[in-house]
């Protein structure tokens, strides 16, 4: 091909005379697993040269199939697979945390302690799916300590895999135009030299990102690094020598001030504290859960395991609600020895915390934070609805709409819900039922599978 072509915005002809030429390089088992887009990511990763193009496709086509990648279990609306990280804003799954379901294993929970915090975050402007990585609150030190250089790259691998089979075609599908590539925003808010400096943790990043060269070219738009501290440009001079000149210019270091940001993505699809006006109230860590920031709390397998209320729900008996009363915490003692008080198994009461009515009010009005905690065995997501009543009373008219109706996919993780209720006596009101023909992107199911219970604990 000629070196005047544009990849970034080459002509019809010419991206199809690309495709063309570097098929021919390739064996016919090779070219029947590429797609045409296949093909053209590794072209470009490789500046159309065909012989440097075929080489990496060849090696990315051996290495998928020895790891058996096309098998990972990766959440889609047809399976029941847990997601990766976290997400938010998409249909094909409900936006979710990772927690400790059966399909999560130990050390992908290990490792999610000692990440700041991941979460696909609805799209760009361009209908792009953005990840955000908040990449100052890693526990680097520990990161190494946690995980292996192997076991972290595969859950990078499970990561892309989601992006690629799951994300990318609901977003093309909204677009109305092929969708191949991602929005990446890493906040460094946060981070210390000492962090970037940690030798191992280094080490296992430089792995990670020649793999994701390899085997994943062309799947970055444009990543922005922002809240980046002077003591980070020693450590990008480092990091930019393992990356491919391409890669290097789509990446935008940004400081405290990264209000291009919106430019890209709008303010409605960005979290509050990069600039936007997203918080995502409705989960528990908001935009972008994090354990070491503390803004998610981290129960353990047993919180989730053999929850003591349990129902049976169909698509013909649809509904549940569950009853629990509320009394006042935080003024005098309590009977909490642990930071969690099962109520019934579902509920737990977590803290209590002051929140003023108004400025000059003379006595806060103190709220209580509950968890709410359920899964299913099955089906096809339970939408939830949670509402708080004084005790004693009879009418509706007196409730608060403590959460309103909201979908979630209980039969891929156990789901944790954090509400804010008030701090008096009364009672909590949890409507569950099941998700309806048009709410999420599950297939609905057959005749016969639709008369077998679902099992909500």
């Amino acid at each position: 091909m000629s070196a005047t072509v544009d990849v970034d915005n080459p002509t019809p002809s010419q991206r199809a005379a690309a495709i063309e030429q570097l098929r021919d390089k390739l064996s016919d088992e090779v070219n029947s697993y590429c797609s045409d887009l296949d093909i053209w990511r590794f072209s470009v990763a490789r500046q159309l040269d065909t012989e440097k193009a075929a080489v990496m496709i060849n090696a990315w086509y051996e290495w998928r199939k020895q790891a058996n990648v096309d098998d990972l279990a990766v959440a889609q609306p047809d399976n029941e697979n847990p997601v990766p990280c976290a997400v938010r804003g998409y249909s094909a799954v409900a936006d979710a945390n990772v927690t400790a379901g059966i399909g999560v294993d130990d050390a992908q929970l290990r490792l999610t302690r000692t990440l700041g915090g991941g979460c696909w975050h609805k799209r760009d402007r361009d209908g792009r799916p953005v990840y955000i990585e908040r990449a100052g609150r890693h526990i680097i030190k520990d990161i190494p300590k946690t995980s292996s250089t192997s076991g972290l790259i595969e859950f990078h691998v499970l990561l892309q895999e989601f992006l690629t089979r799951t994300l990318l075609p609901e977003c093309s599908q909204l677009a109305e135009e092929t969708v191949w590539q991602q929005v990446v925003v890493i906040d460094l808010a946060g981070v210390s030299l000492v962090a970037l400096s940690h030798i191992p943790a280094l080490n296992m990043l430089r792995e990670m990102l020649a793999r994701d060269q390899m085997l994943y070219p062309e799947r970055m738009y444009r990543t922005y690094v922002v809240n980046a501290p002077p003591v980070f440009i020693t450590a990008w001079k480092m990091i930019r020598s393992w990356l491919d000149p391409r890669v290097i210019s789509k990446i935008q270091i940004l400081g405290k001030d990264h209000a291009e940001l919106l430019d890209q993505i709008p303010a409605h699809n960005l979290p509050s504290f990069l600039g936007g006006s997203c918080k995502c109230s409705h989960m528990p860590g908001g935009c972008v859960p994090s354990v070491p920031l503390g803004n998610y709390p981290d129960l353990p397998r047993s919180a989730y395991a053999h929850l003591r209320h349990q129902v049976q729900i169909s698509y013909t008996e649809p509904r549940h609600s569950f009853v629990c009363e509320t009394m006042p915490v935080g003024n005098g003692p309590t009977p909490m020895s642990s930071p969690l008080m099962g109520y019934a198994g579902w509920l737990g009461i977590k803290r209590d915390s002051p929140r003023n009515s108004a400025p000059t009010s003379p006595t806060p009005m103190r709220t209580q934070h509950v968890f709410v905690r359920f899964s299913t065995d099955r089906g096809r997501g339970v939408v939830v609805e949670v509402l708080w009543q004084p005790l004693g009373s009879d009418s509706l008219d007196d409730g608060t709409l403590v959460y309103p109706e909201a979908l979630f996919e209980p039969q891929r993780a156990p789901v944790l819900l954090e509400l804010e209720a008030p701090n008096r006596a009364g009672q909590l009101v949890v409507n569950w039922r099941v998700a309806n023909f048009d709410e999420g992107q599950a297939p609905f199911p057959r005749p016969e599978e639709a008369q077998i219970p679902i099992q909500l604990e």
